[in-house]
């Protein structure tokens, strides 16, 4: 038979390794980290506006104002943002630029919070966008598709997003 001591040694050493095996799974296995993301964070990504800022000789500026909503009963850190933004042309998506910010927001339990991203476009993107703004009366859809990095205690998630947005003069 066993002594306590021996039984409380082997019962701690399995509950470690139990839980060290679980962290390496939910590390490095995509679908466990999705899984574990969704059962701890639930966050609403929102685009809120697409502006104009400056228009210069090779590029051209725009804001993309990010809202990000943390529904979840934990507090998190968005590490990164990074997006690709696509204009309407004839039925396709063609890339405008891309935009990203790496700054830490903290964003508190069932709490939002907004933010402005610039993007310097070059000019032949910028171009074919604003013809076809002209082109379209006026309108243009935008399409911005990317993943933000959410942080919470030692786990980073990518959670991917993807919004159209018609935007007009």
């Amino acid at each position: 038979m066993r002594s306590p001591l021996k039984w409380l040694v082997f019962v701690s050493v399995a509950i470690l390794l139990s839980l060290c095996t679980f962290i390496l799974v939910v590390m490095n296995v995509p679908s466990a980290k999705t899984w574990l993301a969704n059962k701890l964070v639930t966050t609403d990504i929102e685009v809120e506006d697409i502006r104009l800022r400056e228009v210069r000789l090779t590029s051209v500026l725009v804001d993309v104002t990010v809202s990000v909503e943390n529904t979840s009963s934990l507090g998190v850190t968005l590490d990164r943002i990074a997006y690709v933004i696509y204009f309407e042309e004839d039925g396709e998506w063609v890339e405008l630029g891309e935009g990203e910010r790496t700054d830490d927001v903290i964003i508190g339990a069932r709490n939002s919070t907004s933010f402005d991203i610039a993007n310097k476009i070059e000019f032949v993107p910028s171009i074919r966008a604003l013809y076809q703004l002209y082109n379209q009366g006026g309108s243009i859809n935008f399409k911005i598709a990317g993943s933000v990095w959410l942080k919470v205690w030692a786990f980073s998630f990518e959670m991917p997003f993807e919004r159209i947005k018609k935007l007009g003069l």
